[in-house]
C-alpha cells in the first residue's frame, strides 16, 4: 500500500541544507528554540534537571481513552494496516526518515497531499505507529487537518481537547495531548468542525505551539497529518513553520501535475523530501 523507493531515492541523493547564503529561511522559532545551531550540526546540551523536568512533563500527561463506538468499516481498515507487508514498508519509512532527520537536524514532519483522499492520515498514523513500535524515540503526532481531522479513527481512541483550541489560544498544549505509548503522545482535531480558512489563527501561532511543545516536551520527531496543499491555505502557511514535509499520492487518481504544483508551493518553505506512493501496486507511476 506504501511504496518508498522513490522517497529513499531523494533523500539519499539529497545535499543537506547549506548553512551559508542560499539557505532556506523560514519565520518561526527552531523548535529547540535554536533552529540555526540545529542547522549547523550543533546540538544544545541538557542538564539533568531539565531532563527531569521533561520527564515529569511526560509522565503528566494523561493516557488515551480507547474508543469502542468504532464503526466496523473502520475496524477493518486497521486490521489491514497492521498487515506484515505494510508494517514492514512503514519501519523501512521510519528508519529513512530517522537517519535524514538526524543528519540535517531536523524535528518536525509534515505529510500532505495535493487532494484530499489520497490517504495522509494513514501515512500518518502509519509512519507513527512505526515510530512507537521503535520505542526509544519520543515523538508527538499531531492532528492539523482542522476540516476533516482523522488521525482517531486510526488508534481508535477517543480525542482530548482539539488541536484547534491550542492553535487559538484558548487552551494550553498539554491540554490537547494525551500519551499513546511511555514514548508518543497524539494531540487530535474536532471532529465535525466546518470552519472555514484559519479559523482564526495564524501560522505564526502554529510555530508558537510547536516551540512550546518542544520546550516542554523535547520530542525527538514531531509528525503533522495536514490538509491537502491545492485545497485551500491552510497547509501551505502551516508549512512554513515545518522542518519537512512528505506527500502522499494515490497511485489510481492522484496525477503528476498536482504534485508537480505542489513542489513549486514547498519551494523556499520547508524541505521537501519526496512522495509516499499509497494504493501501490507495482505498475504505476506518479
Amino acid at each position: 500500500m506504501v511504496d518508498t523507493r522513490r522517497l529513499e531515492k531523494l533523500m539519499s541523493l539529497a545535499p543537506p541544507a547549506p548553512a551559508g547564503e542560499g539557505a532556506l529561511v523560514r519565520r518561526s522559532l527552531a523548535l529547540s528554540g535554536h533552529r540555526e545551531m540545529r542547522r549547523a550540526g550543533q546540538t544544545r546540551g541538557r542538564s539533568a534537571q531539565r531532563q527531569s523536568v521533561i520527564d515529569a512533563n511526560w509522565e503528566a500527561l494523561p493516557r488515551c481513552m480507547p474508543d469502542h463506538g468504532h464503526d466496523r468499516k473502520a475496524r477493518q481498515l486497521n486490521a489491514l494496516a497492521r498487515n506484515v507487508d505494510v508494517i514492514s514498508r512503514f519501519d523501512l519509512l521510519r528508519t529513512q526518515l530517522v537517519q535524514s532527520f538526524r543528519q540535517r537536524n531536523l524535528v518536525s514532519l509534515g505529510i500532505s497531499a495535493p487532494v484530499a483522499g489520497a490517504g495522509t492520515s494513514f501515512a500518518a498514523a502509519g509512519l507513527i505507529s512505526a515510530l512507537a513500535r521503535r520505542g526509544d524515540l519520543r515523538v508527538i503526532g499531531l492532528d492539523l487537518n482542522l476540516h476533516a481531522p482523522a488521525l482517531q479513527r486510526y488508534f481508535e481512541v477517543v480525542p482530548g481537547a482539539s488541536v484547534r483550541d491550542v492553535l487559538q489560544g484558548d487552551a494550553a498544549p498539554e491540554a490537547c495531548l494525551h500519551r499513546l505509548t511511555e514514548m508518543v503522545a497524539l494531540g487530535f482535531g474536532q471532529v465535525g468542525s466546518d470552519m472555514l480558512g484559519s479559523g482564526g489563527f495564524s501560522a505564526d501561532d502554529l510555530g508558537e505551539m510547536l516551540v512550546e511543545m518542544t520546550d516542554s516536551y523535547a520530542p525527538d520527531m514531531i509528525i503533522c497529518d495536514l490538509p491537502p496543499l491545492l485545497q485551500g491555505d491552510l497547509a501551505f502557511s502551516m508549512c512554513s513553520q515545518l522542518d519537512a514535509v512528505l506527500l502522499v499520492a494515490d497511485s489510481r487518481n492522484t496525477r503528476a501535475e498536482e504534485v508537480a504544483a505542489c513542489e513549486r508551493l514547498l519551494n523556499g518553505q520547508t524541505e521537501f523530501l519526496g512522495v509516499i506512493l499509497n494504493n501501490y501496486s507495482g505498475s504505476e507511476q506518479v
